[in-house]
């Protein structure tokens, strides 16, 4: 979910959405969804930027200690200190809650170019570096961080753990389709077990091909676009589509 008015902040926020609005549902359905663990696809036809707007969203706020997990395919570096708050306002210990898998290919470090940035620093933070042929090395990877998380937090509150892939679009250029969906199908469980938060990155439109294919194996699909922001008094929007509730929202801010 995103940090904007969606109403299902990674703060855990919901004032943005209310009765009058008609969002009752909506809210309900994201409530069960943040305290039985999920797993969503954000896609769009959207600049990356947005991609990287909404994954810091659904990465969580710093009003409580939250464990984030992210494994990275194609993100830049400054991507990732983007959406990673500050340490310094972070409820807990920054290092030992934020765990980056950097699955690039070519290897490169992300946690090495951050510290060029002007924002927060990535230099202390554990980067585990992972190339294999098969992605079962990035699903060992995966699961062992949630694993050690669970074992710091002596036992995770849902939504407490957030994991973020960024993206789905790098893996599906060098592997076959089945095994980037098996690798899916692992990790995925792995954040239903942990009722954790799990976001998937797919830059492509909503009414693509592979989204329609992939889309059943989520649990729900947060579409995001560009808008006027002269227009609309906003730069961005996003639209869920939650199919076991049957429910569509309305373009929100994002």
């Amino acid at each position: 979910m995103s940090a904007g008015s969606s109403g299902y902040r990674g703060d855990g926020s919901e004032s943005d959405l209310t009765e009058s609005d008609g969002s009752a549902r909506f809210l309900d359905v994201l409530r069960e969804l943040k305290a039985d663990g999920c797993n969503l696809l954000v896609v769009g036809d959207a600049p990356r930027r947005l991609f990287t707007e909404a994954s810091g969203g659904l990465l969580g706020g710093t009003d409580e200690p939250r464990y984030r997990l992210l494994a990275v395919t194609d993100a830049s570096a400054q991507s990732v200190v983007e959406r990673l708050p500050d340490p310094e306002e972070m409820a807990g210990t920054f290092t030992e809650m934020t765990e980056i898998i950097n699955h690039a290919s070519p290897p490169r470090s992300v946690v090495d170019a951050g510290g060029q940035s002007e924002a927060p620093s990535l230099d202390a933070l554990s980067e585990r570096r992972v190339v294999d042929p098969q992605l079962a090395g990035l699903q060992a990877e995966i699961a062992e961080s949630m694993a050690a998380f669970n074992r710091h937090a002596g036992t995770l509150s849902p939504a407490q753990l957030r994991v973020g892939v960024d993206s789905l679009g790098a893996l599906f250029e060098h592997y076959d389709e089945n095994v980037v969906r098996r690798c899916l199908q692992v990790v995925t469980g792995y954040v239903r077990d942990y009722d954790a938060m799990g976001h998937y990155v797919l830059t492509e439109p909503y009414d693509s091909t592979r989204v329609e294919r992939l889309a059943g194996e989520f649990d729900a699909v947060v579409e995001v676009r560009a808008v006027d922001s002269e227009k609309h008094n906003h730069h961005a929007e996003e639209r869920w589509h939650v199919p076991s509730h049957d429910l569509t929202t309305n373009w929100l801010p994002l």
